[in-house]
């Protein structure tokens, strides 16, 4: 039987996995590292945010192999923020995997791409749907939801960031539907974002249908854009 997942180089030396189920690579083969960074850190301004925040929290839906929190952590400890960053998946790629993509060379602080990959040793197989805390640094944590992202509660206005990093909507058509974009969108603050690789064009269609402020960006290396999407300020009265 066919291993389900494999680790796949991208062309700028980071690696990835491939899932040979949904036949897609969890980042960009034209560079994992490249996308993560253009995509998720810069399309959400965090260095931005960082300088002007103390404390935040964080939304990424497909959390995967853990690539984009690891480098939002990291960039997160050198403006000293306290995150609290809640990761959904369906499941956590085994520990062995995580430390073969070598995750930890990518960024300045180590320890975080260890951290996770002890926590999954600490599981026979696959984990058991439900909700993890994996305190680090200080006061922040993170939290992972292992289940399906549809069936996820969020409290209204909570993250002050979204990342819609599922598989794309071909193989994982129920995580950019309309309603679930909706439930999103009501989770997010006033003033904040979600940001996503995908800008196909139902996807845009219900961003705006939510309520977002959707704006095109240039894609990383590979694509031709990307969509970053604000949930408006209320107006004064």
């Amino acid at each position: 039987m066919a291993q389900l997942l494999e680790i796949r180089a991208t062309q700028d030396s980071s690696r990835t996995l491939y899932s040979n189920q949904y036949q897609q690579s969890f980042h960009s083969m034209h560079g994992a590292l490249a996308e993560a960074k253009h995509v998720f850190l810069e399309g959400a301004r965090l260095t931005e945010l960082f300088k002007s925040r103390k404390e935040l929290a964080i939304l990424e839906v497909g959390f995967g192999a853990g690539l984009n929190w690891l480098l939002t952590a990291s960039l997160a400890l050198r403006h000293h923020v306290s995150v609290t960053y809640t990761g959904l998946d369906l499941q956590i790629p085994g520990a062995d995997l995580l430390s073969q993509l070598s995750y930890a060379d990518l960024i300045r602080d180590p320890s975080l791409a260890e951290h996770l990959i002890q926590w999954r040793r600490t599981f026979d197989g696959e984990i058991p749907c439900g909700t993890y805390q994996l305190p680090y640094e200080s006061d922040s944590v993170l939290q992972l939801h292992i289940g399906e992202a549809t069936a996820a509660n969020f409290s209204p206005n909570t993250y002050d960031c979204i990342y819609l990093d599922a598989f794309d909507p071909r193989v994982n058509p129920e995580l950019w539907t309309l309603d679930f974009i909706q439930k999103l969108y009501d989770a997010l603050r006033d003033g904040s974002c979600l940001v996503t690789y995908s800008a196909a064009g139902h996807v845009r269609r219900a961003l705006v249908a939510s309520g977002f402020s959707v704006i095109r960006r240039p894609g990383p290396p590979g694509k031709r854009e990307v969509l970053a999407a604000w949930k408006p300020k209320p107006t004064a009265p």
